[in-house]
Order: C-alpha cells, then structure tokens, then sequence
C-alpha cells in the first residue's frame, strides 16, 4: 500500500508540474511597455546624487596622500623603461589622473580608456607613432632632409610597421617616449586576445611607457 501510494504521489506531482508549464505557456503577455516607465528626470537624479554624503572621506584623503608619495618613484621606474599598473578593489581613475597631472606634465600622455565598448587599437598606435616622430623631430640636430621625414603618413603603414618604428633605435631620440595611460586595461574593448597582444608588444616597444589598472575581479586568474 505505501509503495502505491507513493506512485499515486510522484504521478500527481509530475501531472501538475506539467499542467502548471502548459498554463504558463498560454498565459497573455503584458501589453505594458519599457517606454511606458515613469523614469526620474536627470537633473532630479543628480541633485539627489550629489545630496548623498561621502564615506571614508578621511581614510580616501590619507590613502591618497600616501600614494602621491610614491610618485617620484613611479617616474624614476617608467624613465628606467618600467611600466606601472595599479590593481585592486575600487576605481584607480582618480590616482592614475592625478599621477599623470600632477608627475607626467614633462612628458606626452596619450589617454585610452578602455572601459569603453569599441576602441580603434590601429588608429592609437598611429597617434602614438605621431607624437614620437614629433619628438624625434624637436631632437633631431641635422636638417629636415634625413630619414625621419620619410616616416609619415603613418595612417598608411601596417601594424607592424608601426610598432617597429615605436620600438626602432633613433640615435639622437632614445630619450624620447610616450607615457600611455589605461583605465581598465582589460575592459569590453580590449578583453579579446588579440587585443592583449597588440597591447602587451606595444608595452615592449623602447619609446612607450604603460600606466595603466586593472579592474575585473578574475583578471588575475
């Protein structure tokens, strides 16, 4: 007896399951809309944004403080052909724009932010391959007419050819470089391997410099 009645139970159970799936497959879908939605206005959500008062205001200025510290140090390390990448829970935005501001205003600074849904990876290296030549320019000590000339237009040449010329020996420009700073090196726009190698030979290239952070949770693994 107890046997049947437990198939007597399993039966009911699966003929409801059933019968609950079929109902709600047959059930009207709502004919409300997202457009339909009583959203906030913008101007509102910023005043009560702003009204939200900060936390941990003195540990973040003391956390900063420490940090702008370490900025000569930084500098020394990327003239001594290093890159720097900051890591860690919460944004590096701030530190990493402050550090450029404030330590980089000698040098030439391209911005990528890669937390951006499409970046052109070509059209950057051809803006750094740009600002090098015209540094190599300024240093040059012979007349216009030597092989830098030759160089441009860059927007022609091939991606390897580029990252040769940001990697070449240049007699009278091996203290040139440019300083490229990355927010969320390994955002939407530059997470697919091929992105990452373009990236990792650009930061071996001789006259580039990386600053950049790293903020997925699992980049390390």
């Amino acid at each position: 007896m107890e046997a049947n009645t437990m198939e007597e139970e399993e039966f009911g159970f699966s003929r409801n399951y059933f019968l609950a799936r079929e109902l709600g497959t047959s059930c009207k879908k709502s004919a409300h809309k997202l457009s339909e939605i009583d959203l906030v206005d913008e101007e509102e959500l910023r005043i009560a944004a702003s009204a939200i008062e900060p936390k941990h205001e003195k540990e973040i200025t003391s956390l900063m403080h420490s940090y702008r510290s370490l900025y000569p140090k930084w500098v020394c390390e990327l003239r001594c052909g290093f890159g720097l990448l900051m890591y860690g829970f919460g944004s590096k935005k701030a530190l990493i724009e402050d550090f450029a501001s404030t330590s980089l205003t000698e040098y030439t600074v391209v911005v990528i932010n890669g937390y951006l849904q499409a970046i052109n990876l070509k059209q950057v290296v051809i803006c750094l391959s740009e600002l090098l030549w015209e540094q190599l320019r300024m240093h040059q000590s012979t007349p216009l007419g030597n092989t830098l000339k030759v160089q441009q237009p860059f927007n022609t040449r091939s991606m390897d050819d580029l990252l040769a010329f940001l990697d070449g020996t240049h007699t009278e420009g091996n203290e040139c470089y440019v300083c490229v700073v990355i927010h969320n090196i390994d955002g939407p726009g530059l997470r697919d391997s091929d992105t990452q190698q373009y990236l990792a030979r650009i930061a071996a290239c001789s006259h580039i410099r990386i600053v950049a952070s790293i903020d997925h949770v699992n980049a390390p693994l």
